[in-house]
């Protein structure tokens, strides 16, 4: 029996100091596709709830009862519907135990030993109530760690300033914010002090408002506000002074100052646009604040259309020159030199082919490596001159990429010279513009490190058909 990986699946946290049980239930949780953790003393398990938040929580009996039961109290500190739903394993049951375990913070239980399908049938109720809980929490009008607004009551505030307006366009600015690299407090101090820096963020949030902003939690450090009334331009004025207030602001989760940026996106309501519209075009200008680099505030009108022109094949290099994508020349070769010496030169360099000029730098013709190679299994290896292929197509620098491109489609040469007033400045190869299309981790084979330099070569990249440009 095996899921899908294809849907999400739960987290469990095995506690127990039976190390045949661990191993057990681990190797049947990998088996059935779950992630699974593990611990086998309080503080691991402490530390792996805060680092992995698991919805699901097998502990058991033993090493609960031995601290008092105050384990399952501390893997609850969590908000309302993010769980863990805990299992306590008990080998016999006994009903004051039993009770002490649910007046602690035990969900369920199950008897040793376990029975697997009994397990399953026990983990898919848990994932049906911890959906439930976390719909409720969903559909709570007041985040329950900051005390703000949900995003669900945010939404019924935008759809009763519509009924204000007779269902006409209403106007209503609104603003997401992100605390910026918000994970490392939790990483660094704990999830009791991320709790508490988004406790104090809201706070001070709250303490800037100026008028009629409702403020909202959407969930984890990213925050909302409704302005009713607000132009974009009104509603990026004010998310810029929160933003400049915000950095001045010295928090102190758990006794460590901490400092934050923020970034916000702004988006003011469009014709006949829901609240859930309205708010995802602000997350999405939230998006583009990012991508500028964080602290900082971006409106939706300043969003840029370059996804859809890339989409488009005719301006994906609209504006790329043959410049921007030659290999630069920094080594020539001369008509009277031995091919022994050109055939070396190119193992060294490991290019596809080295240029051949006259005395003035002019353009000659060039030496490829398949043609030299080709001639260095003769008994006749004369001269560059006698090797070299004369007829080679050049371009200018700056002639588009479209006009390389075309050429390399319709002709079965594998390189171009770039030239600048006949001197040979670069040259461009089929391969190279094929593997502009790879992404550069396919190209790149892990090295192991090494005392010498060897490590640091980058290997040459497959043949690729020309035909594939």
């Amino acid at each position: 029996m095996h899921y899908s990986s294809a849907s999400p699946t739960l987290k469990v946290l095995v506690v127990t100091e039976d190390r045949v049980l661990q191993r057990q239930l681990s190797g049947f949780f990998d088996l059935v596709g779950y992630q699974v953790l593990q611990a086998a003393e309080h503080g691991a398990a402490l530390a792996a709830a805060a680092a992995e938040h698991p919805q699901i929580v097998l502990l058991d009996a033993e090493l609960a009862a031995a601290g008092d039961w105050e384990l399952c109290g501390l893997l609850t500190a969590r908000p309302p519907g993010a769980g863990p739903f805990k299992f306590l394993l008990v080998d016999e049951p006994d009903q004051q135990h039993l009770h002490e375990a649910l007046e602690a913070g035990i969900d369920d239980f199950l008897v040793k030993p376990i029975a697997y399908g009994e397990l399953l049938s026990r983990l898919r109720a848990a994932a049906r109530v911890l959906e439930y809980d976390r719909r409720v929490s969903h559909q709570s009008r007041v985040d329950p760690l900051t005390g703000l607004l949900s995003r669900s009551a945010l939404a019924g505030h935008f759809r009763r300033q519509l009924a204000d307006h007779n269902g006409a366009s209403a106007r209503v600015a609104c603003v997401v914010i992100d605390i910026d690299f918000f994970s490392r407090v939790g990483r660094q101090q704990g999830a009791a002090a991320s709790d508490a820096l988004l406790q104090a963020f809201a706070q001070e949030l709250n303490r800037l408002r100026t008028g009629s902003e409702v403020l909202g939690c959407l969930g984890s450090d990213r925050f909302c506000a409704m302005l009713p009334g607000a132009t974009e331009a009104a509603a990026a004025e004010w998310a810029e002074n929160a933003r400049a207030a915000l950095v001045d602001c010295e928090f102190d989760p758990h006794g460590t100052p901490v400092h934050v940026t923020i970034s916000a996106g702004v988006a003011s309501a469009e014709p006949a646009e829901r609240a859930e519209q309205l708010i995802d075009r602000a997350i999405q200008s939230l998006a583009g604040a990012k991508a500028m680099g964080r602290n900082c505030v971006c409106r939706s009108s300043e969003l840029v259309t370059e996804p859809k022109a890339f989409g488009a094949s005719e301006k994906l290099f609209e504006l790329t020159t043959v410049r921007d994508v030659m290999t630069p020349c920094t080594v020539f070769l001369g008509p009277q030199e031995p091919v022994a010496e050109a055939i070396e030169l190119l193992d060294r360099t490991r290019l596809d082919g080295i240029p051949v000029i006259d005395n003035k730098g002019k353009l000659l013709g060039v030496c490829e490596r398949i043609s030299l190679a080709e001639l260095a299994e003769t008994d006749h290896a004369g001269s560059v001159r006698e090797a070299m292929t004369a007829e080679v197509q050049t371009f200018a620098e700056d002639e588009s990429l479209a006009a390389l491109m075309e050429h390399f489609t319709r002709d079965n040469s594998s390189l171009v010279v770039v030239v600048d007033g006949g001197k040979p400045v670069g040259f461009v190869t089929c391969n190279s513009l094929v593997a502009l299309s790879r992404p550069v981790k396919s190209l790149l084979a892990e090295a192991e490190y090494s005392d010498t330099s060897d490590y640091l070569l980058v290997p040459d990249l497959r043949p690729l058909e020309a035909d594939s440009v």
